[in-house]
């Protein structure tokens, strides 16, 4: 029994322990001061204090975490930036290749529709039955210009004078005979025909294809006169206008 009263004042005594810090002034007119600091407050402060350093060194290690991620994330974007860059720069480079050949395909298939256009153009103008259907110089009868109600141009012209056709073309029919004359007609695909009349004998067959240099003729003695016609759509015309207008 004594011994449980000693232990219960032990641990009363325990509880009840108080600590006493003394200040001790530098004068010594001035009084000593004094104050007593509880066991139990004192743990409390240093495990306050405790806590409160473990809990900033958690935030520490948390921001500090939080930092790192965030300049990972940086560089990551960086390098991303820097490739999305280049990338920007290659597709620059290969736009400006790409454009430099469509400019040169343009500028091509321009010249191209441009030749073709020109040769066209040359095509339709070289069978247009225009030139003059005679090598060398003529005499024009102008007292004749009508042949069975139609117009006709007759050229007298010397032995030996080669008779042309005035546009490229195929020679569509050969009539006639050496006693009535020949009748050689040039169709040149377009709508238009030319028509030469001479008693000579034709060089050429139908079939023929022919080009202002082709010879249809050479005048023979006792045929020096040519008569020449052009019929434009079924509808002959009067061959001197046409020379005149596209010769």
């Amino acid at each position: 029994m004594k011994e449980r009263v000693e232990k219960k004042t032990q641990k009363h005594r325990m509880k009840s322990v108080s600590y006493n810090v003394l200040f001790m002034p530098d004068d010594d007119t001035m009084a000593v001061k004094t104050f007593s600091i509880k066991m139990e407050v004192l743990v409390l402060f240093f495990v306050a204090i405790a806590f409160l350093i473990v809990i900033a060194l958690t935030y520490c290690h948390i921001l500090a975490k939080e930092l790192g991620a965030a300049n990972d994330s940086m560089l990551e974007l960086r390098v991303q930036s820097e490739k999305i860059i280049e990338e920007n720069n290659r597709l620059a480079s290969e736009n400006e290749r790409l454009q430099e050949k469509v400019d040169i395909l343009s500028d091509t298939v321009n010249d191209k529709m441009v030749q073709e256009e020109r040769r066209e153009a040359e095509q339709a103008k070289s069978c247009m039955p225009s030139g003059f259907p005679l090598k060398g110089t003529a005499s024009y009868n102008a007292n004749e210009t009508e042949l069975d109600g139609q117009p006709i141009a007759y050229f007298h012209v010397g032995q030996g004078t080669g008779v042309i056709a005035t546009a490229n073309g195929t020679v569509s029919s050969v009539a006639g005979n050496s006693g009535s004359g020949y009748i050689v007609m040039v169709d040149h695909g377009n709508g238009y025909f030319s028509v030469y009349r001479n008693g000579s004998k034709p060089k050429v067959d139908e079939g023929d294809e022919v080009t202002k240099a082709t010879e249809l003729f050479v005048i023979e003695a006792g045929h020096e006169q040519l008569g020449y016609q052009i019929i434009e759509e079924n509808k002959y015309i009067n061959p001197l206008e046409f020379m005149e207008t596209y010769g």
